[in-house]
């Protein structure tokens, strides 16, 4: 089980990560591009490619494809039912997913 906080330390812990906003969600996000979300109910939304989604779907039975407007996006899973060396992979796949490509890959 993981907590915001152990959520935020993740995200900040990468390059220019900003914490702000998004809809009275706490968010975060890379040159205005925002990867990861925490909901009301304590899930996490995460913006990543297909390939991620489908390994973070594959990994997590309570993980939920995110869909906008007809179109997958991401993931949502409940924080209480990732571990913490879990979050940490699944919110470098989605700050990697939004981020510049010279900075992810000067990341990896």
């Amino acid at each position: 089980m993981t907590t915001v906080a152990q959520l935020r330390k993740a995200a900040l812990d990468l390059p220019e990560v900003e914490e702000g906003t998004h809809f009275g969600m706490v968010s975060f996000s890379i040159r205005g591009r925002g990867f990861a979300a925490v909901t009301e109910d304590g899930a996490v939304q995460l913006h990543m490619d297909d390939q991620d989604a489908e390994l973070g779907l594959a990994a997590h039975p309570t993980a939920e494809r995110l869909v906008r407007m007809g179109r997958p996006i991401g993931i949502r899973v409940p924080l209480a039912d990732v571990g913490g060396q879990a979050l940490n992979g699944l919110v470098h796949a989605a700050w990697r997913s939004r981020a510049p490509k010279r900075l992810a890959e000067r990341a990896d």
